[in-house]
């Protein structure tokens, strides 16, 4: 800021100048402040040291009127919402106000250059001669301060946006540009792990990643956790490189571990340039919450299909609460049958959401909002506790029962609370414990494994039986069925559908089934929907089959007829 050069003050408030500066000295640090000024409260009068300060603190007390100083500096660098608060906060009645309740004063403020870019600036007051009204100020660009990431050293938020904003206003970027939202998998796990040490570790080495890729990032961002964000040019994604970018090996105390990333991009639209960089990086979020398999490929591009879906996302979240309350949440069961005897055999627990009006809510939509929103094992409670009930139910009237399976997220072995209270219930449940089952996916598992797995042993010494869900669709399938004794593997319907596209794909299926059958486990084909499949697991020697073939999800009452109907014919 540059002012109209005014003569050099002899004396201040009475006080020669070079006492000023002592005084001044003996209250500041050496640092880098953009100017230190003295205010006379009584005659409203500004001196000025424009010598920057910075080499030998030679005050030259340049003359101003505070007023017209302050006027000047609004109407060059402030918009007019930072300026009328700007305003406010540096009346001279106010500041003394201030200083009669507090040693130090200081508000900050977004200073604009002529370039476009927007620092934060601090300024702050104390008394230098409170009984001459001289006031000490310092004015100090905090930006650095305020939008760094102190842990990566990279940008934060903030930083992350105003950094984004410039690059994205600049004429000489007139390329197109890209947001990248990169999340790390199972982070809490690497946390209990390795320790917070080593939790950082992986932090920045997810930043360390990002600089010696091939991206050449505008900007980086660490936005929260274990979420960052970059800003590139999109001809430097390599889609086919992305998966392996996304999978790093961390090495920490002589101890390595696997860390899987994926990443949502949104492709920012030429007219969209100066729409809020925050909105950009949602979208780019929302695309990462789309990705339907991590481990086949760990990243989505952003559609406004996307987009619709999250606003329903969001609207089945804040109707959730109520939905819980009015009992609109039902358990229904989908019936599991005998490969060769045709008769159902168990069934899998499933919740579906009716709402007052008879709309079907899709779980599509429901459960990633419940596991968005950290609710997701309040959900898996309540289903435990409903099949636990109607089961007992029907066993204490000695009525034809199966075994049923619940699902448990990953999220529930995070809340020892929630696997205390299902640890309870089975083991005060009158059911035989043969009936009490539940499937947990590999993801689920791989997070256990290092985190609450006395869990699992102890519902396993009750009785309690466990499947490995979704067989074949993670990456550590074989390593999970060798370190723990599942008593059912479910095949992911992914393999299912291939059957009969390739000769392969039959062998896969049936080199499956013969080491789950080796080591002591029964399988469960997912996703069964035509008789050339159900033929083919037979053939195979698979031992369950469950899928729309057979039946689809069904209400309790129906599903009630169907076991009913079973044990007449039996």
């Amino acid at each position: 800021m540059k002012m109209e050069k005014q003569e050099t003050a002899k004396t201040i408030a009475g006080h020669d100048v070079k006492r000023v500066h002592e005084k001044i000295s003996d209250y500041l640090v050496r640092s880098e402040y953009d100017y230190i000024c003295v205010i006379n409260t009584q005659t409203g009068m500004l001196y000025v040291d424009t010598d920057e300060l910075h080499a030998d603190w030679d005050w030259t007390g340049e003359e101003h009127d505070y007023y017209d100083a302050r006027a000047l500096l609004v109407e060059t660098f402030l918009d007019d919402n930072d300026g009328k608060d700007f305003m406010h906060c540096s009346e001279i009645p106010y500041i003394v106000k201030q200083l009669e309740e507090q040693k130090v004063y200081s508000f900050m403020f977004h200073f604009s250059t002529p370039e476009h870019n927007r620092h934060k600036k601090q300024w702050k007051f104390s008394y230098l001669d409170q009984e001459d009204g001289l006031i000490l100020t310092t004015l100090k660009d905090v930006t650095k301060l305020l939008e760094q990431d102190h842990l990566t050293g990279e940008l934060n938020r903030y930083g992350f946006i105003r950094k984004a904003r410039a690059v994205l206003r600049d004429p000489a970027v007139d390329h197109d540009l890209a947001i990248m939202y990169i999340n790390l998998k199972g982070f809490k796990a690497i946390n209990e792990l390795f320790g917070t040490e080593g939790g950082d570790l992986a932090l920045r080495e997810v930043v360390r990643v990002i600089h010696r890729s091939n991206l050449h990032p505008y900007a980086v961002g660490r936005i929260e956790a274990d979420h960052f964000v970059c800003l590139v040019d999109p001809a430097n994604i390599n889609y086919e490189h992305l998966k392996q970018f996304l999978h790093q090996t961390l090495v920490f105390d002589q101890r390595s571990l696997d860390v899987y990333g994926v990443c949502g991009i949104y492709m920012i639209p030429a007219e969209d340039r100066l729409d809020s960089v925050s909105n950009m990086c949602d979208r780019a979020h929302m695309a990462k919450d789309y990705i339907e398999d991590e481990y086949v490929q760990p990243y989505a591009i952003f559609d406004q299909k996307m987009g619709s879906s999250y606003m329903e996302r969001n609207d089945a979240l804040r109707d959730i609460s109520n939905a819980l309350e009015k009992h609109e949440f039902q358990v229904y069961y989908q019936p599991v049958y005998d490969a060769f005897s045709g008769e159902i055999a168990s069934a899998e627990a499933l919740v579906r959401w009716k709402k007052a009006d008879g709309e079907m809510v899709s779980p599509g939509i429901f459960v990633p909002a419940l596991e968005d929103s950290g609710r997701i094992s309040q959900m898996d409670l309540f289903v435990e506790r409903s099949v636990l009930s109607f089961m007992e139910e029907r066993y204490k009237k000695g009525q034809f029962i199966v075994p049923v399976s619940m699902n448990m997220s990953q999220m529930d072995f995070f809340d020892k609370d929630m696997m205390a209270s299902v640890l309870l219930d089975v083991s005060n449940t009158d059911l035989p414990m043969d009936y009490t089952r539940f499937e947990v996916t590999e993801t689920a598992y791989s997070i256990v494994a290092s985190n609450n797995r006395n869990v699992l042993l102890d519902m396993k010494r009750i009785g309690v039986k466990f499947y490995l869900d979704d067989f074949g669709s993670g990456y550590s399938s074989f390593s999970t069925i060798r370190d723990y004794d599942f008593d059912v593997v479910k095949l992911d319907m992914g393999f299912v559908q291939k059957i009969g596209t390739t000769t392969k794909a039959n062998a896969v299926i049936q080199a499956i089934i013969d080491m789950a059958h080796a080591i002591g486990s029964k399988v469960v084909a997912e996703g069964a929907e035509t008789k050339e499949q159900v033929d083919a697991l037979r053939e195979m020697g698979c031992d369950y089959i469950q899928g729309f073939y057979f039946s689809k999800p069904l209400p309790q009452e129906e599903f009630e007829a169907l076991l009913n109907a079973q044990y007449r014919e039996d």
